[in-house]
């Protein structure tokens, strides 16, 4: 490849990535997708100790480090976090050496850095800094200590959530844990609540929920009401997207909201807020990689071109 590409750091599953690669082929802006999926369909990556030169090749195509111009991680690594057998975890835990330090080595822009999709993607790192930049969070203890966790539910209502890994990926189905209220039942066993930290907070009675997309400085907001199955997680029993509307936002929580971006060196992020039953916004969380493709359809398209006008005035500025 000779004319400089936009390298965007993938999945195969990674099906967002399709729309903004079509509309930047379209601008006539080349673009190098690179998959960083384990199993038999591994892409490869080559870096050479005495030049240190970065080749990458995935589905017969390859790139070197000097033909690109711009990153986007648009989704990290796939197999991060899920479990595996030994030949499965070997080959895991050497990819991700390899894929991870090599992106961080190219001398290029990033529209989200794979390091720090990586730092923010983290829920407590998320929670310092939006308390930092001003955010309301919920009450919150992330533990395994049974006496400690029994402690502060005795005080309020809470729901339980996991700090990682919220998805179950077989051959055979992906499985979502979703947030839940905690019944005082499940505090009785210690080697229950011992066996994993989870993030456990307080209980609001939510009005109304926000997922509000960022692409640097705009922002793309909907909002919904949860159904009387969704009291906990408006994901629950119900379609990806299908009761949210376009929305304003609250122009102050938007303004804190870009300070946390910058906090966590994010130039992209999906941000989950809730009101509460007396008016009070709540920051949840920040998806690094978080889906925009139905809140999308809310805008005609708007957040796919913005995603491609950033990555387009990323390129141009790299010349």
């Amino acid at each position: 490849m000779n004319e400089k590409a936009i390298l965007i750091v993938t999945h195969r599953r990674g099906f967002e990535a399709d729309p903004v690669i079509d509309e930047l082929r379209r601008r006539g802006v080349n673009v190098f997708r690179f998959n960083t999926d384990d199993g038999n369909k591994i892409s490869f990556v080559s870096f050479r100790s005495e030049t240190e030169e970065i080749e990458f090749v995935c589905d017969n195509r390859h790139i070197v480090d000097s033909n690109i111009a711009v990153g986007w991680c648009q989704q990290l690594p796939p197999y991060l976090a899920q479990a595996g057998d030994e030949r499965e975890s070997l080959q895991r835990e050497n990819l991700l050496a390899l894929q991870l330090s090599t992106l961080d080595l190219l001398r290029i822009p990033w529209f989200n850095r794979p390091q720090h999709v990586l730092y923010a993607s983290n829920k407590i790192n998320q929670i310092v800094a939006a308390r930092a930049v001003g955010l309301n969070v919920p009450r919150t203890i992330i533990s395994n200590d049974p006496t400690a966790i029994r402690t502060f539910a005795s005080k309020q209502t809470i729901v339980a959530k996991n700090l990682a890994t919220p998805w179950i990926i077989s051959q055979k189905e992906t499985r979502a844990a979703y947030t839940k209220i905690v019944d005082p039942s499940w505090l009785t066993d210690d080697l229950a609540l011992s066996f994993a930290p989870i993030i456990y907070q307080e209980y609001r009675e939510r009005k109304r929920d926000f997922r509000v997309v960022m692409v640097d400085n705009q922002a793309f907001s909907a909002s919904c009401i949860p159904g009387p199955h969704q009291h906990e997680d408006v994901r629950k029993e119900g379609g990806t997207g299908e009761s949210f509307a376009a929305c304003d936002f609250d122009a102050e929580a938007l303004r804190k909201l870009r300070l946390l971006m910058q906090k966590l060196h994010l130039d992209y992020c999906a941000a989950d807020f809730i009101e509460d039953k007396n008016g009070n916004l709540f920051f949840l969380e920040v998806n690094t990689c978080g889906a925009w493709w139905w809140l999308d359809c809310l805008y005609d398209g708007a957040i796919c071109n913005s995603l491609a006008d950033a990555l387009t005035a990323r390129v141009g500025d790299s010349i």
